[in-house]
């Protein structure tokens, strides 16, 4: 670009060294000096307008760098946001997994806690049932007791009713023997 614009200055300077020498040529060569100068001011002006296009062009080009570069911009916050994002879900990832750890602990202790009223419920009942087993065989002693002792009362009653009658003959055998000695002292005051 630079060289096209260093060819159209040195193209106006040859015109300029031409028309210095103008008086010389005849009016045919200047008539060709003016149409070729008309023609590099024309390639001249074609020139400027490409640069001023290329100005305008290259004006776009950093725009869209600039746009671009503040997109990459944006983008790299996002990806920054999106890493942070990430690292903060990891960090609530392995909460979670460590709550989770604690639950399953707490689980297992309860687990095993359960497991152990399970067996104190069972050594209870087996403690039950044997002091049930006690309980009926101290009610079926204590059946046998009273049946021992209903029997005792019986023999006891019996062995009364046997004194009772004991003592009712033994009264009969004495009421017996007073009157034969009132009878025998009879006869014998008789006798005298």
């Amino acid at each position: 670009m630079k060289r096209g614009i260093a060819t159209a200055v040195l193209v106006l300077a040859a015109s300029g060294s031409l028309l210095a020498t103008a008086p010389t040529a005849s009016a045919q060569g200047l008539r060709d000096l003016l149409g070729e100068r008309a023609e590099n001011r024309t390639n001249l002006r074609d020139l400027i307008s490409d640069r001023l296009a290329t100005r305008d062009d290259l004006r776009d080009l950093l725009r869209d760098r600039l746009e671009r570069r503040n997109d990459l911009r944006d983008l790299l916050l996002d990806r920054m946001a999106t890493r942070d994002d990430l690292r903060d879900l990891l960090r609530d990832r392995s909460e979670r997994r460590g709550d989770l750890r604690d639950l399953l602990l707490d689980r297992l202790a309860t687990r095993d806690d359960l497991r152990d009223l399970l067996r104190d419920r069972l050594e209870r009942r087996t403690d039950s049932r044997d002091f049930t087993s006690d309980r009926s065989a101290t009610r079926d002693d204590l059946r046998d007791l009273l049946r021992d002792r209903l029997e005792r009362r019986t023999d006891l009653r019996d062995l009364i009713l046997d004194r009772l009658a004991t003592r009712d003959d033994l009264r009969d055998l004495l009421r017996d023997r007073l009157e034969r000695r009132s009878d025998l002292r009879d006869l014998l005051l008789d006798r005298l």
